[in-house]
């Protein structure tokens, strides 16, 4: 069958491309039309702008390379072994930026309402990537949580501990971002490039330093930062990925987290379990939980939305997404007027 996809091509290009895609499914595999796909401005931005072949280690991933992993689609069949869904059904999966896409259910094609609003429960895919940082933290009730960075995953890990009974705060260099973080209900923002942080976050926790400091964006030196006004025994979150290289004195950073026995916390989603295990939370278990919240409006995810795109402006909304951080902060992709 006939396809679109798209495409990061090399740095800075990205493309829409038709492909042929066979029809035949693995036994575990889904077919799905799409409906809508969610752009990950950090992961995917990474690729559209050169900057994941800066760590080799982890993302040493080749061009032309198809892109996205938040798919929400009308499933059209399925393989002998699927259970999860069945056609008719709409899923939410991580599935690539395509007209059509083979769903893998042993991840996740995971049925959501019908009746919900596609551009809503869409966002279920970034708040998963949040609710990592919940996952890895001992917060409590009352607890103080400072999330740096307002992005799709620092707005929803806000949101997230605040559902959960923390006392939350949040930072951003961008006016834009803390306006959408209040719409969202997220009431005590800064902005640290006009305020003192440490000031700041010292007279809210009367001089203790916050519970929980979760780091959202990726960037080594506000890592170093966060070390600083995290409290004694407290937990340094590290929920956005580190990519470009960083050049600073570590010291301090070590200092405070020996000194002050801060335990820092990877929060990658792919560490924990994709399906039910024994006494573990699994990645399937939270977004069914996530798309409960967004239906009933407890996680909110409208006034995050900035831009709706044909699949074929592909190129306008990732140059927008990378270098225009005061206008865009999120994108989907509509992909019902496609043949």
């Amino acid at each position: 069958m006939d396809i679109e996809q798209i495409v990061i091509v090399k740095p800075g290009r990205v493309e829409l491309r038709k492909s042929d895609m066979s029809e035949e499914l693995q036994s575990h595999e889904v077919l799905v039309k799409t409906e809508q796909s969610i752009v990950s401005a950090g992961t995917e931005g990474s690729s559209f702008t050169g900057l994941v072949e800066e760590v080799e280690k982890y993302f040493n991933r080749p061009y032309p390379s198809k892109t996205g992993y938040g798919n929400l689609g009308e499933v059209i069949s399925v393989g002998d072994s699927v259970t999860m869904c069945k056609p008719g059904d709409r899923v939410l999966s991580f599935s690539s930026h395509a007209s059509y896409v083979k769903a893998d259910s042993s991840r996740m094609a995971l049925p959501v309402p019908k009746d919900g609003d596609p551009m809503d429960i869409v966002f279920a895919r970034m708040a998963g990537v949040s609710m990592s940082a919940l996952r890895s933290s001992s917060v409590q009730p009352g607890d103080t949580v400072l999330v740096i960075g307002m992005g799709l995953v620092g707005n929803f890990a806000a949101q997230i501990f605040q559902i959960s009974g923390a006392n939350v705060m949040v930072a951003d260099i961008s006016d834009l971002r803390l306006e959408k973080a209040r719409k969202c209900g997220i009431l005590n923002t800064l902005n640290n490039a006009k305020h003192d942080l440490e000031k700041a976050v010292m007279d809210w926790t009367d001089g203790q330093g916050a519970r929980i400091v979760v780091e959202a964006i990726g960037i080594s030196e506000l890592i170093a930062q966060a070390s600083s006004i995290t409290s004694r025994h407290g937990e340094l979150i590290l929920l956005g990925t580190p990519r470009a290289h960083g050049v600073f004195d570590a010291t301090p950073m070590l200092l405070d987290i020996h000194m002050r026995a801060i335990k820092m916390i990877g929060a990658l989603e792919w560490t924990w379990p994709q399906n039910p295990v024994p006494r573990a939370r699994d990645i399937t278990g939270n977004y069914k939980l996530l798309v409960e919240w967004i239906y009933s409006g407890k996680l909110v995810t409208r006034p995050l939305l900035t831009h709706i795109a044909k699949p074929e402006e592909c190129q306008e909304i990732y140059e927008g997404l990378t270098r225009n951080k005061d206008e865009y902060m999120s994108a989907v992709f509509d992909w019902t007027g496609q043949k």
